[in-house]
């Protein structure tokens, strides 16, 4: 018989299962992640639209005015019922410019510089200090008990002129020329205040109440006299506020203006 020749069994490699992703299902979340970022940054560029116009779905607000503005300074001239042609001459040709200068160079001589600045009686204090310190220094000038030493005055006062790198009160009092200015209160008064200050400047509108309670409280002792010294690097309309002062005083009316300023300044400032 023939021979059946054997077949040789096949050799069958087991199948394996892969686990693959559906491709499907990334191409819908590479789709939506697509477009989230394409919103995101269209947002952005909107938001950063309206930082930059300095609005929130409105027209950019204009720069408000200063209340010391020159249209407004001679708003404040009309109502005080000055010679408007004059003061507003005055104010426009610059013509007292060289005299804040001067007022400006003459306080620096003296040592200051900053405002607001006060020698009471040739002793300096430098700020807007509380009407106490004022009182403890001008009561020793009235009582003849004064004194260049610093261990004279309160330990409150003491703090401001102990340290020889920060006076703010000097207690050496220093000879200060008071021919030519302008002055209110009692007339040869036992205590003269010379106040160096600058019309634009946030310290001298809180000290004004207190130079006020001043004159008020020692109405028979006191003499204030007034010097410009704008500080012309940071403020702005300073220099050209205490020519306009200087424009009122040529019609008798520097005081009226100054309190006008100060007190249109200091209602801006509580809105």
């Amino acid at each position: 018989m023939p021979r059946t020749k054997k077949q040789s069994p096949i050799s069958v490699q087991p199948s394996v299962n892969y686990s693959q992703p559906n491709n499907n299902i990334l191409y819908v979340m590479m789709g939506v992640i697509t477009l989230f970022l394409i919103f995101m940054t269209v947002k952005m560029f909107s938001l950063e639209k309206k930082i930059n116009s300095g609005a929130t779905g409105s027209a950019p607000v204009a720069q408000q005015e200063s209340v010391i503005s020159v249209p407004n300074l001679k708003k404040y001239a009309k109502e005080l019922k000055l010679n408007t042609g004059k003061f507003n001459k005055c104010l426009d040709s610059g013509e007292k410019k060289t005299l804040v200068d001067k007022d400006t160079t003459y306080g620096q001589s003296l040592g200051v510089q900053g405002t607001p600045g006060f020698f009471i009686n040739g002793q300096f204090l430098a700020g807007a200090f509380p009407f106490s310190l004022f009182k403890e220094i001008i009561d020793k000038q009235i009582a003849g008990t004064a004194s260049s030493d610093c261990t004279s005055y309160s330990t409150e006062l003491q703090k401001y002129c102990s340290d020889p790198a920060n006076k703010a009160f000097d207690p050496t009092a220093k000879e200060v020329d008071v021919k030519n200015m302008v002055s209110t209160g009692t007339k040869n008064g036992k205590v003269t205040i010379v106040e160096f200050s600058d019309f634009e400047c946030p310290y001298c509108i809180r000290a004004y109440p207190t130079v006020k309670q001043i004159l008020s409280e020692y109405k028979n002792d006191v003499t204030l006299y007034y010097k410009n010294f704008p500080l012309v690097q940071i403020h702005p309309n300073a220099a050209k506020t205490a020519e306009a002062s200087l424009c009122a005083a040529d019609q008798g009316k520097f005081w009226e203006f100054h309190d006008k300023i100060f007190e249109t300044e200091a209602k801006a400032q509580a809105q």
